[in-house]
């Protein structure tokens, strides 16, 4: 192992959960401007080993063992994901400029950096200033501004998991040229996972094999030396094709080289109890988490804001027509029916008798639990959709590994917008039924005159000016309603914020808070009542 090595681990030992030994006893190094390309066969551990190479105590926590002697990285490791998992609610500038202003050494002069980054990559300088939509991307393009993005954060190593994974041949060609001339201009390494000979052969400087017989790595013997091709930036189409085909040889002689050994099932156990316990608990240490990054989030206002903005969107600006709407309409509907059930019946009261007696309780007594439920099926669904997604496309990876911590730059604006946004839509649920009770009240009684004052001095009674019997529950709705805020948005993030593996998990996740919420929504407003009427003795 060299002494100049970016990265180095010596003696390095990983089992799964299992048991099963997935890597024994194995030394390797990235040094400056090199790139190491991994190879091996579904399930031998590659992508095990990039992670024990990375944050060995993430794989600890998943219930792997991991023991080496020796490890050391000059720089954080920065991660490219498949297709280069970008930040969707940024555009191609502001991907770059996340990464430059969370690196340790944040650049200055941003316009200028950016266009630096671009030109690097081969990408136009002109997206330095327009807002060039990342789904706008080509896949080529997309893996480019992936590895800017991550260099821009001052990473010097890079691990990419199949980055030419659909892409043409020409574009393949390409993307290996880029990242070897960029890899050498800023004294970078790599490791890159691929299944793509022909970029392999374009991109590497070694190539080694996982050997999950024998758990170790082995190093493919390729002569990259031909006529002195190999040190320059890009290689000819004769000698892609000649590498190409001695990997594949080689790589098929280590595949059938390895032992017979039968790998037998890995025991497939379900959670613990513990972990069963902890995730149904996840949502209690969202607010302290995020609250906790509060002060580190102040010092970063504009990843601050360009976060809320996307939050405050999807749980408040797109919500708000809905909530006015049924709650207008649920205003009406709910004073039409105690009008027909009690003033209808076979010894009528005047309506505006009735409505005095009820004042603002209905309001009081449906506001908090409609609302509570109404805002998780939408905002809630949203956030943790949205969430969900970053998971799911490896986002929130990328992320990590540009040393951003997610709680600081996710969690706590998403969990201060959902917060703000609730209260905002209970008092937006709030006021339409009470516009929507008045309405109805002018329409429906005579002796009023069409005094909409008068209707809504009747519908605001308990709210504005309860009598003292009544103020305990005008209280409790208040209560109820921060209770609510807090819940919902802590609920949403942590099943939001939870790893996803498909589509299905993000909607399992969507429906699970639904219910959940729904269940404590409603076991609380039980258990306020019943607190409330014992302590009156009733």
């Amino acid at each position: 192992m060299s002494d100049d090595a970016l990265l180095s681990v010596r003696g390095l030992s990983v089992s799964a959960p299992g048991g099963r030994r997935i890597l024994d006893e194995v030394d390797f190094s990235l040094r400056p401007g090199e790139i190491v390309v991994l190879l091996g066969g579904s399930g031998s551990g590659k992508s095990t080993f990039m992670a024990a190479l990375d944050d060995p105590e993430a794989l600890r926590e998943g219930g792997f063992v991991v023991d080496f002697r020796a490890r050391h990285a000059a720089t954080p490791v920065g991660i490219v994901p498949q297709r280069g998992a970008l930040f969707d609610h940024l555009d191609v500038a502001g991907n770059l400029a996340l990464a430059m202003r969370n690196a340790q050494s944040p650049r200055g002069g941003e316009a200028t950096a950016l266009r630096e980054a671009l030109s690097g990559v081969d990408l136009p300088e002109v997206w330095a200033e327009s807002a060039r939509p990342v789904h706008a991307l080509s896949g080529g393009e997309a893996q480019r501004v992936a590895v800017a993005r991550t260099l821009a954060g001052g990473r010097k190593i890079l691990f990419l998991d199949e980055p030419s994974v659909g892409l043409d041949p020409l574009r393949v060609d390409r993307l290996a040229d880029l990242l070897r001339a960029e890899i050498r201009r800023e004294g970078a390494a790599a490791l890159i996972v691929t299944h793509e000979l022909a970029f392999a052969a374009g991109v590497a400087d070694r190539f080694v094999y996982m050997d999950r017989g024998r758990q170790r790595l082995r190093e493919l013997k390729i002569d990259l030396d031909a006529a002195g091709e190999s040190a320059t930036a890009s290689r000819t189409r004769e000698l892609r094709e000649r590498i190409a085909s001695d990997v594949a040889a080689q790589a098929l002689a280590a595949l059938e080289a390895e032992d017979a050994i039968e790998m037998g099932a890995e025991a497939r156990r379900g959670p613990g109890i513990v972990a069963r316990l902890g995730r149904a608990l996840a949502a209690f240490t969202v607010a302290p988490a995020a609250l906790g990054r509060g002060v580190s989030a102040l010092r970063r206002p504009r990843d601050f804001l360009e976060v809320t903005w996307v939050a405050i969107k999807q749980t408040l600006l797109r919500p708000a027509p809905f909530f006015a709407i049924v709650s207008l309409l649920i205003g009406v509907t709910i004073l039409y029916i105690l009008h027909r059930a009690l003033a209808g019946g076979e010894m009528p009261l005047r309506g505006d008798r009735v409505f005095s007696l009820i004042g603002s309780m209905h309001v009081i007594a449906l506001a908090p639990p409609l609302s509570g439920i109404l805002f998780s099926a939408t905002a809630g669904n949203a956030i943790t959709a949205w969430l969900g997604g970053i998971s799911l496309t490896r986002q929130s990876e990328a992320l990590r590994g540009l040393g951003i911590d997610d709680r600081r730059y996710l969690w706590l604006p998403a969990w201060l917008s959902m917060v703000v946004a609730y209260l905002a839509m209970a008092g937006t649920f709030v006021l339409g039924l009470l516009v929507g009770g008045a309405a109805y009240l002018v329409y429906a009684l005579p002796e009023l005159g069409g005094d909409f004052a008068r209707a809504w001095e009747l519908v605001t009674a308990d709210l504005v000016d309860p009598p003292p019997d009544r103020l305990v529950f005008r209280s409790r709705m208040l209560v109820l309603f921060a209770l609510y805020a807090v819940g919902i948005a802590s609920d949403a993030i942590a099943k939001g914020a939870a790893k996803k593996t498909s589509a299905e998990s993000v909607t399992v996740a969507m429906v699970r808070g639904v219910m959940a919420t729904t269940l404590w929504i409603v076991a609380l407003e039980l258990l306020s009542l019943l607190w409330i009427f014992a302590g009156r003795g009733s």
